[in-house]
């Protein structure tokens, strides 16, 4: 390969070429050259750049400039400052500079296509207008980045299939249409972060997220599509202070984590067919429905009482009986763990506890009623137990109340008069508006008070063990 210095670089810049190839430049200095001396469609092929920094200007700004980089390895930086293009080319190139920067400039139309890789250092977009911006197969290595900062991009923003290592999006307006399609991350231990952007028509199909990924104080003007994203494994992907003027749908996605953090949806939210192993949801507003059909969250246990408590309204006005029923048991788990979490604090600061001795109590009263509901029929939504527990503790309680009736007498067991009336007792026994001697073919009530004891307990246990299942009948109706 042919090795020339900058000089001759220059002279053939500002020659008559369209092109130049196959060669080697070294710049011994920051050198800058100017894109109004150079024929308008230029090309830059098979060219390694080594050295310091080479930049374009430009003092006649026209959208005339056609520069391509084809199959190109950039040593030295490239700095692009205060131009207008009618398209900028990148084509099955090398990065393995600090960085390419595009500043200040106008541009009909920007693409990356072919698979150009960044070895290291950053692709960055400042303080331009662009109108077309494509990226498709561009790879990021471990220490590379892809920054757009404080640009307007008026048309079409397509980021297509590309391995990214981190990337920051701040301060840009996208238009238009913004398209980030079948993107994913290399490594887990990097973020990327959209903060104070604006978009119009908005997707993020089948992309990967990665671990620590942020929008914030960003703004959706319409449909904002997130469906079939995520890496259930890694992704978490968390939304604060943002607005969503149309409908968002993320459908489908598989996410670790996902959170709302003061957000405003003011359409139609959708999170059918869902996977999150947990999901975290504070201080959100939902103006219209929400459909969290088919939603699964594993790691329920790690949500907090307040996010399921959101989702199982949302699915109460969705009239998702089944979906709510199913959070309706997540939201008394919940609630018991944090008066398990409260109790623990009162124990721990007992000196402060004389003016709240109430609040432990209540919480207690409130635990013990959460865990026999759950014990006789999972909170109303188990009809079985909720049976199993009626005779089983009826069997228990009457077993108890016939052996106090006939403590002073001797049964034989396998006499059949004895037999039936063990069971025709049992009968009576489970039949809460009965209060006569269910032992006593006559109505007569019972005089000895360790079996009355025994007998009002009985009842009232069985009349709850058939409230419970009455309410697991009803759980569709909620």
């Amino acid at each position: 390969m042919k090795i020339i210095t900058e000089l001759e670089f220059e002279n053939i810049l500002y020659s008559k070429e369209y092109s130049i190839s196959n060669c080697k430049i070294e710049f011994d200095n920051i050198t800058n050259f100017d894109l109004g001396k150079i024929n308008s469609k230029f090309l830059f092929e098979n060219i390694v750049f080594t050295g310091k920094t080479f930049s374009f200007y430009k003092d006649i700004k026209k959208h005339l400039n056609y520069i391509t980089f084809k199959n190109c390895t950039f040593l030295a930086d490239l700095y692009i400052g205060n131009c207008d293009f009618q398209n900028l080319h990148f084509v099955s190139n090398i990065f393995k500079c600090e960085y390419i920067i595009i500043r200040g400039c106008k541009i009909l139309e920007v693409k990356f296509t072919d698979t150009n890789i960044f070895e290291h250092g950053a692709l960055k977009i400042n303080l331009s207008e662009i109108e077309n911006l494509d990226f498709e197969n561009i790879t990021f290595h471990q220490y590379s980045k892809l920054e757009l900062i404080e640009s307007n991009f008026n048309e079409t923003v397509s980021i297509i299939r590309c391995n990214i290592n981190q990337i920051i999006f701040s301060r840009c307006v996208f238009k238009n249409h913004f398209d980030y399609f079948g993107n994913k991350f290399n490594f887990i231990n990097n973020s990327a972060l959209f903060s104070k952007c604006e978009f119009n028509y908005s997707s993020f199909f089948e992309s990967k997220f990665n671990n620590d990924t942020l929008f914030t104080d960003c703004t959706f003007l319409n449909i904002a599509k997130f469906e079939s994203t995520g890496d259930e494994i890694k992704t978490v992907l968390r939304f604060d202070d943002c607005e969503f003027f149309k409908q968002v749908i993320f459908n489908k996605s598989r996410i670790h984590k996902i959170s709302f953090n003061n957000l405003k949806f003011y359409d139609i939210i959708s999170l059918q067919e869902t996977y999150f192993d947990i999901v975290d949801i504070d201080r959100t507003i939902f103006e219209k429905q929400v459909y969290f059909d088919d939603i699964q969250i594993k790691k329920i246990y790690k949500c907090n009482t307040r996010t399921i408590r959101t989702i199982k309204l949302q699915l109460q006005k969705a009239e998702n009986k089944i979906d709510y029923n199913r959070f309706r048991v997540y939201e008394f788990n919940a609630y018991r763990d944090d008066i398990k979490k409260k109790l623990k604090e009162f124990e721990k600061d007992k000196d402060h506890l004389n003016h709240r001795v109430r609040e432990p109590i209540q919480l207690r009263r409130d635990g013990f009623i959460l865990w026999l509901s759950d014990i006789v029929s999972e909170y109303g939504t188990d009809w079985k137990r909720a049976l199993k527990f009626t005779l089983y503790s009826g069997i228990f309680l009457y077993a108890l109340f016939f052996i106090c009736e006939n403590f002073e007498y001797k049964i034989d067991l396998f006499n059949w008069d004895n037999i039936t009336r063990f069971t025709s007792g049992l009968f009576r026994f489970l039949l809460v508006t009965d209060f006569f001697n269910p032992l006593d073919n006559e109505r007569t009530y019972l005089t000895n008070p360790l079996s009355w004891l025994i007998f009002i307990l009985g009842e009232i246990v069985i009349a709850f063990g058939i409230y419970e299942m009455i309410q697991s009948f009803r759980k569709f109706k909620a």
